[in-house]
């Protein structure tokens, strides 16, 4: 069909059988005009301009985390094409990983180039995504580590500089991410109402979505106190001075050591802390999901362990009398 009309087009042939093989040759070559060719690229070249994208849309540390990966995956492949990477090479790379690695840094792979790829293919670089006829690469199921009220305690007097401490605390009340913490701005705050809102200016939330954090009391004092003092747009910083995630998870790190607690207790166990206690006094895990800006409530399900209560009354009742 041309325009949506019918074109006859003569064989020129005499004899049946010459004419289905021009029909057959006929069919492969239309076929093959009619099937668009990705654009040749190779690997490093793709890296550089999807590194330079993703600089442009995420932050230092994702983009970070991207050159990570694709220098794995050049220090395996070489600089060959981007369409010679087949899904069974890709397999083949994940095993590697998981071997000489850890099964996290090939799932954290393996999610890396699920999304480069994408890209790849939106771009015409790529016919399809050689990532997506493999499984989703499962990672055992760990607790979440938290501190103990005592333990957080603990920790808080230890901290020498009430910067931080303020820090902490509010980590701990809000079950803000870090970089959520750091990039707060007072435009963001309503002391009045007792809320903050994430919404995406100054940072983006890892869910993309905007979300309104109330505050407890002991968040709320900790603003409060800290509102007249401050002499930057941000209402966390140390000295008056914005800090970088790098600096805090070190400093961090130095202040669980001298508190002599659980070495493997980071800052992001505070979002787990603040998580894990709310479980823990009967909050339910879709409050709790929404208050920590969860893509969806199975995310949250880690916690659900910590919700013994209702398991111990469903087992109870093989020991009650029946009606």
């Amino acid at each position: 069909e041309v325009e949506g009309k019918k074109k006859w087009i003569s064989t020129h042939s005499k004899y049946k059988q010459d004419a289905l093989e021009f029909v057959r040759n006929f069919n492969q070559q239309t076929k093959g005009r009619e099937e668009p060719k990705p654009v040749p690229i190779a690997l490093r070249e793709f890296t550089r301009q999807f590194l330079e994208y993703s600089e442009s849309v995420h932050t230092i540390k994702t983009t970070n985390v991207f050159k990570v990966t694709f220098g794995m995956l050049e220090r395996h492949f070489g600089d060959i094409k981007l369409k010679e990477i087949t899904t069974k090479e890709l397999e083949g790379f994940f095993t590697k990983r998981i071997k000489q690695t850890s099964v996290y840094a090939a799932r954290k792979d393996y999610i890396n180039l699920s999304s480069a790829f994408n890209k790849a293919v939106r771009d015409k670089q790529l016919m399809e995504n050689p990532c997506h006829g493999i499984g989703k690469i499962r990672i055992p199921e760990k607790l979440p580590l938290f501190f103990s009220p005592e333990e957080l305690q603990t920790l808080l007097t230890v901290i020498d500089k009430p910067d931080i401490r303020d820090l902490v605390e509010f980590a701990a009340n809000t079950g803000l991410r870090q970089m959520e913490l750091l990039t707060l701005r007072w435009e963001q705050v309503s002391i009045s109402d007792g809320i903050l809102i994430l919404d995406n200016r100054t940072h983006t939330t890892k869910s993309k979505k905007i979300r309104t954090v109330p505050l407890n009391r002991k968040a709320h004092e900790i603003l409060i106190r800290r509102r007249p003092i401050s002499e930057t747009e941000f209402a966390f910083t140390l000295n008056h001075r914005a800090v970088s995630q790098g600096y805090i998870t070190k400093l961090f790190k130095r202040y669980v050591l001298k508190s002599k607690l659980n070495s493997k207790l980071s800052f992001h166990s505070l979002r787990h802390t603040f998580a894990s206690w709310l479980v823990q006094r009967g909050v339910s895990i879709y409050e709790v999901s929404k208050l920590l800006g969860h893509s969806s409530v199975n995310v949250t399900a880690i916690y659900a362990h910590l919700q013994t209560d209702n398991l111990r009354q469903s087992v109870q009742k093989l020991v009650e009398p029946s009606n």
